[in-house]
């Protein structure tokens, strides 16, 4: 059975694949605008150079016939007979045509056999014995008394200027051709190559060489654009694929303990007695509970990151999102005998989903009060930006966290030690990240001497 596009016999056949690239393409495109070009530039050049030559032959047999008229009104015919048999006996080129007719019809001077029947321009085709035929160029002007006057100029010139033009255009025309073959064939290489570099670049990274990047020159023109667009992406694409792999790492690690305290109280609940088993049951279903929130926790953070939040983004309040994040957590701030301030400028409007934000902030606070200094102070603050925006500021005087470790606290599971003992997932600043992302905001992490300063830079809405 012949391939698709192939008929029986090979009348069907597909065209070969080279036809089907773009270095073709482009090669062929080049040379038609070569060629188009070339005809353009030829055509102007004829029309000026022959013109003008035209032009020229037409004032010399106007300049001759005001002369032979300024002596018809000084002599008569007479005069102009004797004008015209003078000039006929001067011409050593044999290009120059006159004649004189009488009022009757009857040839008074000249060389020209055959005369124009109205005044006025003409041109004549002349055959004049065994010679090849003569084209002129002629004007008849009827004199004051009846005579008439034809002045005619051998358009040989012309031609002979014309058929030049013929050759010289089709040596352009072939050379254009030539050149605009081998440049287009240059182009199309270079396309080529370019595309066959990125295709391999391509093919192994779906090989798996996942550091491997396409070829790109700094300042270079759309295809190196392009290639350093597919490039960040591949970064990106690098970044999650390591992303994964650490969550994958992380999630064995963190939930080995929480597994295995399960399975020893399940163990001790199904073989110790009736209020032991119910107190190892209870602390089962904690450790059970935990997991769950664990994986919800994982499951959050997907899908701000694939941006599910987007569709419900709307502007919101902000102040009063922060007023209500410092009143919830105030209790909570009390148990560990801290003081919870708060300076929220009003009326500060931001885009997004206000449920999202308000995860994100309850859990920069709710970190700031767990991990702050016992009996000391967390500061929630929202100000006004000078671009329009805002900064959105939660501090606390607790141990912070070191400079080396601010970027790394982002990730799933990243917990530091002395953090290790205190409950939680190591998810709550990974998901205020992911959020802040979506939103356009950015989180920094700065020593509040002492203690640890958040920093979110919210966008103009």
């Amino acid at each position: 059975m012949p391939p698709a596009g192939e008929g029986a016999g090979g009348g069907g056949r597909r065209r070969p694949g080279w036809l089907r690239t773009t270095a073709f393409r482009v090669t062929l495109l080049h040379l038609a605008l070569t060629l188009l070009g070339t005809a353009a530039l030829s055509g102007v050049a004829w029309w000026a150079t022959t013109g003008f030559a035209a032009r020229r032959l037409a004032a010399d047999v106007q300049r001759d016939t005001d002369v032979l008229l300024r002596a018809a009104r000084l002599g008569g015919l007479p005069s102009v007979a004797l004008s015209v048999e003078a000039r006929v006996a001067a011409d050593r080129t044999g290009t120059e045509y006159y004649l004189l007719a009488a009022p009757g019809g009857a040839r008074a001077a000249g060389n020209l056999a055959q005369a124009p029947r109205a005044a006025g321009w003409s041109t004549l085709r002349l055959q004049g014995g065994p010679g090849p035929e003569a084209e002129v160029l002629a004007l008849g002007t009827r004199l004051p008394d009846g005579a008439f006057l034809v002045v005619a100029r051998d358009l040989a010139p012309v031609r002979d200027l014309e058929a030049r033009l013929l050759g010289a255009a089709g040596w352009v025309g072939a050379a254009a051709l030539l050149l605009g073959l081998l440049g287009g064939i240059a182009m199309g290489r270079g396309v080529s190559r370019r595309a066959a570099a990125m295709e391999a670049a391509l093919a192994a990274v779906e090989r798996g060489d996942i550091g491997r990047r396409l070829p790109a020159r700094a300042g270079g023109d759309e295809f190196d654009r392009l290639a350093g667009r597919i490039n960040a992406a591949l970064d990106r694409l690098q970044e999650l694929m390591a992303a994964v792999r650490r969550v994958t790492d992380d999630v064995a690690h963190d939930l080995r303990t929480p597994l295995s305290r399960l399975r020893q109280r399940l163990e001790a609940a199904s073989s110790g007695r009736d209020a032991d088993a119910r107190g190892a049951v209870e602390r089962a279903i904690e450790e059970c509970d935990r997991i769950l929130g664990i994986f919800e926790a994982l499951l959050r953070i997907a899908q701000v990151e694939g941006g599910g939040g987007r569709a419900s983004f709307a502007p919101f309040d902000l102040s009063a999102v922060v007023e209500a994040a410092a009143e919830v957590y105030g209790p909570a701030a009390e148990e560990r005998r801290q003081t919870l301030r708060s300076r929220t400028a009003l009326g500060v409007s931001v885009w997004g989903d206000r449920e999202l934000v308000t995860q994100m902030l309850a859990n920069l606070v709710e970190n700031a009060v767990r991990h702050g200094r016992e009996g000391g102070t967390v500061e929630v603050a929202l100000e006004r930006a000078p671009d329009g925006g805002a900064a959105l500021t939660v501090a606390d005087d607790g141990p912070g966290i070191p400079a080396a470790e601010r970027e790394r606290v982002f990730r799933r599971f990243h917990r530091l030690d002395a953090a290790r003992s205190s409950p939680g997932t190591g998810l709550g600043l990974a998901l205020a990240k992911a959020i802040a992302d979506l939103h356009g905001m950015s989180i920094d992490l700065s020593d509040n001497a002492p203690g640890l300063r958040v920093t979110v830079a919210v966008p103009r809405p």
